[in-house]
């Protein structure tokens, strides 16, 4: 099995995946050990701060079992230093169909930022003809598509791409909390992008315990919102 698909299974378990903006690379280390303790093994650093690079690099060294992915990646020459840094997934804001075809390539995560039905066929052809073929079966693509921002849809938005595109992984991020967690789940997200688990002044002020809350009580709702989609199924 390729390394890709073994990350996939991880990321989907959780479907949890915290988005992180960090200042200081030194918070990199205390900021995983928060969420492993949380019991989440996902974290995507944001390309938003200078030093983020540094992060993943630092966080990579000192918590291998960390998966750890560049966010808000806006070039592929940004997507490569990441990669080479250690990263084991790339998401960006936007549909770059230049990250998204290498990646597929050479089999690495990716998550596009897409919106309409437009956007979300673009990326997969994009993901199709980096490997050559016309038709692929995206249970077996590296291919993740992030919905941004999904609040201006909320989730029925997700429902409805959903029932055009079943196969597709969707992530929604943007205006997602606690709160409306579940509903998002519920209409059919693969996974979630959290922002509100981990903000940035959370992260600067040094509360992991409270990061490590958040955390856990995320990772319960994801939970039960999937055993209640579960138990009404036929």
């Amino acid at each position: 099995m390729k390394p890709f698909k073994e990350d996939l299974k991880r990321i989907e378990e959780k479907g949890l995946i915290p988005v992180v903006i960090i200042e200081d690379p030194k918070k990199a280390v205390p900021l995983g050990k928060a969420f492993l303790k949380a019991g989440l093994d996902v974290i995507e650093i944001t390309m938003r701060t200078q030093r983020a690079l540094e992060a993943i690099k630092v966080l990579r060294e000192a918590l291998p079992e960390m998966l750890v992915g560049a966010g808000t990646v806006f070039s592929l020459q940004i997507a490569k230093k990441a990669i080479k840094l250690g990263a084991r997934f790339v998401v960006s804001p936007h549909l770059d169909e230049e990250i998204v075809a290498y990646c597929a390539k050479n089999d690495i995560i990716v998550c596009p930022g897409v919106y309409t039905p437009t956007e979300v066929n673009r990326a997969v052809q994009a993901a199709v003809r980096a490997k050559g073929t016309e038709l692929m079966n995206l249970e077996d693509s590296p291919l993740l598509l992030k919905i941004f921002p999904a609040s201006s849809g909320g989730p029925e938005h997700i429902k409805a791409l959903r029932a055009v595109f079943p196969k597709v992984r969707f992530i929604p991020l943007g205006g997602i909390n606690a709160k409306n967690l579940a509903d998002y789940i519920k209409a059919g997200a693969w996974a979630i992008g959290g922002t509100w688990i981990c903000k940035k002044e959370l992260i600067d002020k040094g509360e992991m315990a409270q990061i490590s809350e958040l955390t856990s009580e995320a990772l319960r709702i994801v939970k039960d919102a999937r055993e209640q989609i579960s138990s009404i199924r036929p």
